[in-house]
């Protein structure tokens, strides 16, 4: 095993963090599900130009956590959660989200795991201020 392949346990890591299903890392990367989920599963390595692709969508998601809680801050209490990548892309939300590799924009894993993130840091005591209960509610689907 090669010093570099060593390291792709990180970024499989980071693709589990941000609820990357091996669909998206193949679309990230233009190839097949079967190799993504290679490299998912450390039998293949990360290609370079995926590794920075996938720090590049994790800027992205930290940048939604922000502009999520800065819309709590602004009085927003419900927000929408989309069922595919297909829904999100069509919503407004989705129309942000810069391409990330050889894929548009906009993956439900990383949403759905920053809203999260907003929901509990939403719900939470201190920081300087109360608790602002917030929904997640599933989202219609576009017609």
């Amino acid at each position: 095993m090669d010093g570099q392949h060593r390291h792709d346990a990180a970024y499989a890591t980071m693709c589990s963090y941000l609820g990357l299903s091996a669909r998206d890392v193949a679309e990230i990367g233009g190839f097949t599900d079967r190799f993504a989920r290679d490299i998912l599963a450390g039998r293949k390595s990360f290609p370079q130009d995926i590794k920075v692709a996938l720090f590049k969508l994790f800027k992205d998601y930290k940048t939604i956590i922000e502009a999520l809680k800065a819309e709590v801050r602004a009085g927003e209490r419900v927000f929408y959660i989309y069922r595919t990548n297909e829904q999100l892309r069509a919503s407004p939300v989705g129309h942000i989200w810069p391409a990330v590799g050889k894929a548009d924009g906009g993956f439900v894993g990383p949403y759905r795991s920053a809203a999260f993130e907003v929901y509990q840091w939403a719900g939470e005591i201190g920081h300087g201020r109360s608790p602002t209960p917030i929904s997640l509610i599933f989202a219609e689907t576009p017609r």
